[in-house]
């Protein structure tokens, strides 16, 4: 509940008013039960019309002052459950933001946009019911026992019975209930998550026929989330009919027990018509205590789960440290060994390096011998479990997070565009990034067709996902995404992949004509890439295996030559 509270803050007030107000309407309810037992036995039983009309105009005057207490009660509550849910979903997304790439993975991102909508709004829900109803029903439960037993006491113990009864019963509901729900979402995120991946890779499920598969996959998903909110529903599906039924026996046996006082003259028709409206009260309010109940349960679950993540302590770095932006930064890795949760075996075993400032290096190896985990480390997108990783000879753990962005550009195989200018695209929000460094970057990575290809340059909207653009051109976007602030740093991540020989060489020229030259860090399958690199790190298996120059590695390295001569006789050396 601790993040729950933390969120009340300014709507404290609204949080008192509204059940303040469904107190005084509860109250105005509860009294006219007892003028309309007066109005029967002293007004028209007796046929005095003057009693009878200013009664009425009681009445009436309590169905206007409850309406308005009504009003704005439910004003006040709706007030405080937005804000509230507001402040936590805004909670929640700046704690998503702080998160590590390895933190994130834990969630997912189908937990995370689960959690950002349908938990927070079931959070919502539940605040406003909890703020009308929790206070007011249980007033009103209560009261009505004691005004029964006002108006006729050997009859309160019948009310009494009753309330505990189906306390009881919705104790029992809630206790269960809870766990179900919990269960329920866990299952919504499985059904997102898939629900996504489907889309996303629509392509290549429709490519090898794979539809019927997928449909099958996402139908598993729905049944068992189906069962769980099938298991969810059940106990709240008996709420409301023992709720009826106990209560309604309360009355049948109400109305026996006052016909007996009736028939000896102890029980009064304005008393019988008091104790029946004072057992309907009570119907209404524990039917809408059961439903409340079933809501609050709900949004319970969700808050847990939201505090879940709020309580995730982050390993993203928090360092203090900058680096110098004006100039090309060195690196050097000692010793480094990482493993993906999950995994058993190290993806980086034992990994060394030291990169000069300025220099190229080259890293080649096959599919999953841990190339781009290595770029990760460098780019402190993950921590490395075991060893360091210096850059400029600071700990990356102790550099900032700004000072690493500015100084690491980082460009992946797939790159990610969003709707929005072209310039927006490179730029990410970065204010300090002027045309001229967009124009210049976009000159480096060869994307510059794109612009004259454009008649609005710049301000080019590119659709969700870069739909419409080659693959080629989406990967020099993301290149230039990575060189527009000039960092010291730049690692190409396999992002020349879908480039042909000659624009690939000449972006790589254009990297090495860059006047204050970064150090850049080239990531391939393919020896042309790298081959004009400074040096080359061979990978296989997670580990080092040679370190040198392209025509050097030729020598002392078969799997190197293997690997040229078979792309060489394929035509993409």
């Amino acid at each position: 509940m601790k993040l729950l509270f933390s969120h009340i803050g300014k709507y404290k007030a609204a949080s008192i008013l509204s059940p303040v107000f469904k107190l005084l309407e509860a109250c105005f309810e509860l009294t006219v039960p007892l003028i309309v037992a007066n109005l029967i036995d002293f007004g028209i039983k007796q046929s005095d019309k003057n009693y009878v009309y200013s009664h009425v105009w009681i009445l009436v005057l309590f169905a206007v002052v409850g309406f308005a207490s009504a009003i704005t009660a439910q004003y006040f509550a709706a007030y405080a459950a937005t804000g509230i849910s507001s402040g936590i979903r805004k909670s929640l997304h700046d704690k998503i933001q702080t998160l590590s790439v390895a933190d994130y993975e834990k969630i997912g991102s189908s937990g995370a946009v689960t959690l950002l909508t349908s938990d927070v709004n079931q959070i919502q829900t539940g605040i406003n019911l909890f703020l009308r109803l929790l206070l007011r029903s249980p007033f009103i439960v209560v009261g009505a026992c004691i005004m029964a037993a006002v108006v006729k006491p050997s009859m309160a113990l019948i009310f009494v019975s009753c309330t505990v009864l189906l306390a009881v019963v919705i104790a029992l509901n809630m206790k269960f209930s809870i766990v179900r729900h919990k269960e329920s979402r866990e299952g919504l995120d499985d059904l997102v998550k898939k629900t996504s991946n489907g889309i996303s890779g629509e392509r290549v499920i429709r490519g090898f026929n794979k539809t019927a598969e997928d449909y099958k996959k996402f139908e598993e998903k729905s049944r068992n989330l189906n069962a769980a909110q099938t298991k969810a529903a059940d106990f709240a599906a008996w709420l409301n009919p023992l709720t009826y039924a106990v209560v309604n026996l309360a009355i049948c046996l109400l109305i026996y027990r006052g016909a007996v006082h009736f028939n000896i003259g102890d029980l009064s028709d304005g008393q019988v018509v008091a104790l029946y409206n004072y057992m309907s009260q009570i119907l209404i309010e524990l039917v809408k205590l059961a439903n409340l109940i079933v809501s609050v349960s709900r949004a319970y679950a969700c808050l847990k789960r939201a505090e879940g993540l709020n309580s995730i302590v982050s390993t993203a770095n928090n360092g203090t440290k900058e680096l110098d932006p004006s100039k090309a930064v060195s690196v050097s890795l000692k010793n480094v060994s990482f493993t993906y949760q999950g995994n058993n075996e190290e993806s980086v075993k034992d990994f060394s390096i030291d990169i000069a400032p300025g220099e190229t290096i080259g890293i080649i190896g096959s599919t999953g011998c841990g190339k781009s985990t290595a770029a990760s480390l460098i780019a402190g997108i993950y921590n490395a479990q075991k060893g360091e990783v210096l850059l400029d000879g600071i700990d990356i753990k102790e550099i900032s997070g700004s000072s690493l962005a500015a100084n690491v550009g980082m460009s992946l195989q797939k790159t990610r565009l969003f709707k929005g200018t072209l310039k927006d695209n490179i730029s990410l929000g970065r204010d300090n990034l002027s045309d001229a460094d967009i124009n210049e970057a976009c000159r480096l990575s060869c994307s510059d067709d794109v612009l004259v290809s454009k008649k609005e340059g710049l301000d080019f909207v590119i659709s969700d996902g870069g739909a419409g653009l080659s693959g080629g051109q989406r990967q020099r976007i993301g290149i230039a995404r990575a060189l527009a602030a000039k960092p010291g740093l730049v690692i190409l991540d396999d992002s020349t992949s879908a480039l042909d020989w000659g624009t690939e060489k000449k972006l790589l020229s254009n990297l090495d004509s860059i006047a204050e030259r970064p150090t850049v860090i080239l990531i391939s399958q393919k020896v042309r890439t790298c081959m004009n690199c400074d040096r080359i790190v061979l990978m296989d298996d997670g580990k080092i295996e040679a370190i040198a120059p392209h025509e050097e590695l030729l020598k002392i390295s078969e799997n190197y030559r293997y690997m040229n001569s078979l792309q060489m006789k394929g035509g993409n050396a």
